[in-house]
């Protein structure tokens, strides 16, 4: 998906313009898993399949999340002040911790 596409897709999942788009390459380990703390060498290299994220301002605490990849959990809404695990909030309860371990 390139930028362009990702722009529509944004604008027409919340009904406003985003204002960053962000790109995170994926990572391989050429040598393998589970032997850089076993003593081994590794090789990781980053490729370009990775993750987009667009963003847009709010002026609340509320949080509104759409992954093109699940589209059928639709958009999933949460408080920015209670990032509790809900199973209901299914794929964004990661972030929600993330945001929690590196205080976002």
């Amino acid at each position: 998906m390139n930028t362009s596409d990702l722009k529509q897709e944004f604008t027409k999942a919340f009904d406003t313009k985003p204002e960053r788009i962000f790109f995170s390459p994926g990572r391989i380990n050429l040598i393998g898993e589970h032997t850089d703390y076993n003593g081994g060498h590794v090789f990781p290299c980053a490729i370009t399949i990775g993750t987009y994220g667009v963003y847009a301002p709010r002026t609340d605490t509320t949080v509104r999340m759409y992954s093109a990849n699940i589209p059928d959990a639709g958009i999933v809404t949460f408080d920015v002040n209670d990032l509790s695990y809900d199973k209901a909030a299914g794929w964004t309860n990661y972030p929600k911790k993330l945001s929690k371990i590196y205080d976002f």
